[in-house]
């Protein structure tokens, strides 16, 4: 079974779970999976390969990872929600120290797209000293057709969020989000997303600004002794 034959939403899940394990190219882990799942490669077969199995695949080819990136590789891999929870909560805190954000893009490097027209959004818990991608929401072009809005169908889509970080979107699609307490951030086409999310970590380490400070938790008299002491 050649990539080519992948779905796209698929073919990003396998670079992004790729990209979760150190030193390994996206090839190399298609080889794994392979390994794991037979001529068969689709969610389907991936739904139902579990961590030893995909552990011991790992080793044969050479690959050495942490019990920590090898649950994160695995739950992209089968888009599981409830791992992606679990596995978060026992890496980052929320919502005390870390903000939830949805970067708007059809690339899992850089910012691209619009608003109303980008393929997915990948979403991000952020804390000053450290930073997951927890998920990987693609549109449902048949459940945005039979929306009322297509904007309000993408912001329930990003609901648990308090940032979006886009590339463009227009006035009033803004307007709705805002409405679900999502501050809208413009991005420069092509930047690195490493980028955003190093930039943004600077920030709530040093100075978050007031609607950040409360997103994350912190009260009042402890932003004001934060401000303070930065």
């Amino acid at each position: 079974m050649s990539q080519s034959t992948l779905t796209r939403e698929l073919a990003l899940r396998i670079g992004l779970a790729a990209r979760a394990l150190p030193d390994t190219p996206p090839k190399l882990f298609i080889s794994v999976l392979r390994a794991c799942t037979g001529p068969v490669l689709n969610d389907s077969s991936l739904a139902e390969l579990g961590k030893a199995q995909f552990q011991q695949a790992l080793n044969n080819f050479g690959i050495v990872a942490d019990a920590d990136s090898i649950l994160e590789s695995l739950r992209i891999l089968q888009n599981d929600e409830t791992k992606a929870q679990a596995a978060d909560g026992a890496r980052l805190t929320e919502p005390s120290s870390s903000i939830r954000i949805a970067i708007g893009s059809d690339d899992p490097q850089t910012i691209s797209g619009h608003f109303g027209s980008c393929r997915q959004f990948l979403i991000y818990q952020i804390a000053a000293a450290d930073a997951r991608l927890i998920d990987v929401r693609s549109i449902d072009l048949d459940a945005q057709r039979k929306h009322d809005d297509k904007n309000v169908y993408r912001a329930e889509l990003i609901a648990d969020c308090r940032v979006l970080y886009i590339a463009s979107i227009g006035g009033p699609a803004a307007a709705k989000i805002i409405k679900y307490g999502i501050h809208p951030v413009k991005a420069d086409q092509g930047e690195a997303i490493t980028q955003i999310v190093k930039q943004l970590q600077i920030v709530l380490a040093h100075a978050p600004p007031p609607w950040l400070a409360k997103s994350m938790g912190i009260q009042p008299l402890q932003r004001v002794c934060f401000e303070q002491e930065s």
